[in-house]
């Protein structure tokens, strides 16, 4: 479906009407860490913060439904497409500069209580496979294309073990891993996942060889140590855009119609969210404002 041509896609913004703007905005209640991915989530502003709360090591699902806080792109336009048409991102902080803010759709999440985060071993995943059903949960079918991160959902304690990621491919294969080094005393919205020092990954795991995405997270296991205290945030995410802020209170825009990547499909049921790469620690009280043009048509 979508649009048979630029002048169609017009005909349905302006004639039927067919097309909207939303946004985010968030202020960020820590400093973020020098060469790492911020999850903004947990940040307070629009949409409200939100601690991913749910029943511990179990795979929360979540849509444009998602009462923790999520962006409202229109509902469900089954059978039109709802496309990107353009985004525009800005960042006001003393320091940091320059950031990327990636949009992603958040499919769902795996928290862990400070319990299984302050003990070490493996720590089994309750969750149902992403199939191929043409559900909301199933809007990648098989998990094709998503991606794994751990990010901190409170301030983390002291102590950065290795981190062993279990999941099944997109064909339900078991045995595939993806393994990291945790970072230690990190502020809230950190993925721990990332950084500058070794073992780190920007801003999501690897994947084994030849594999195309995640279809279900079987466990984490923490090795040789612990945190020392915190929560953390399995995340389960299509990645979507990047835009570039090269410097403070310098919006950029984006142009998908006629750049690539070319107007990206927003699915029916997408929870957009955004991360942000600081290059340098952006500082407490900054300010994050993300806004995007979209257009369905079919």
């Amino acid at each position: 479906m979508g649009f048979t041509s630029q002048d169609d896609l017009i005909n349905q913004i302006t004639t039927n009407g067919k097309g909207d703007m939303a946004y985010m905005q968030k202020t960020l209640g820590a400093a973020g860490v020098a060469g790492a991915w911020t999850l903004l989530a947990p940040h307070a502003g629009t949409p409200p913060l939100d601690l991913f709360t749910g029943t511990d090591l179990n795979f929360i699902p979540t849509d444009d439904t998602w009462a923790g806080g999520t962006i409202y792109t229109g509902g469900d336009k089954d059978p039109a497409t709802k496309h990107f048409l353009s985004a525009g991102a800005n960042v006001v902080a003393a320091a940091g500069a320059p950031w990327f803010i990636m949009a992603i759709d958040m499919v769902g999440f795996v928290p862990l209580t400070t319990t299984n985060v302050s003990t070490i071993g493996t720590k089994t995943v309750t969750m149902t496979a992403i199939s191929n059903t043409g559900s909301k949960g199933d809007r990648y079918p098989n998990g094709v294309g998503l991606r794994l991160f751990v990010a901190a959902d409170t301030a983390m304690g002291a102590n950065a073990p290795t981190c062993i990621i279990n999941y099944l491919d997109t064909a339900g294969g078991a045995g595939a891993t993806t393994t990291f080094t945790s970072t230690a005393s990190v502020t809230i919205g950190t993925v721990l996942n990332t950084g500058a020092a070794a073992n780190k990954y920007n801003p999501f795991l690897p994947l084994a060889a030849d594999d195309t995405g995640v279809s279900d997270i079987v466990s984490l296991v923490w090795a040789g140590t612990a945190h020392a205290s915190g929560t953390v945030v399995i995340g389960l995410c299509k990645p979507l855009w990047t835009i570039p802020v090269p410097a403070t209170g310098l919006y950029t825009k984006v142009d998908f119609v006629n750049a690539l990547p070319s107007m990206r499909k927003i699915p029916d049921g997408a929870n957009i969210q955004f991360l942000m790469f600081q290059t340098g620690a952006t500082t407490t009280g900054g300010t994050v404002f993300v806004d995007f043009d979209y257009a369905w048509g079919g």
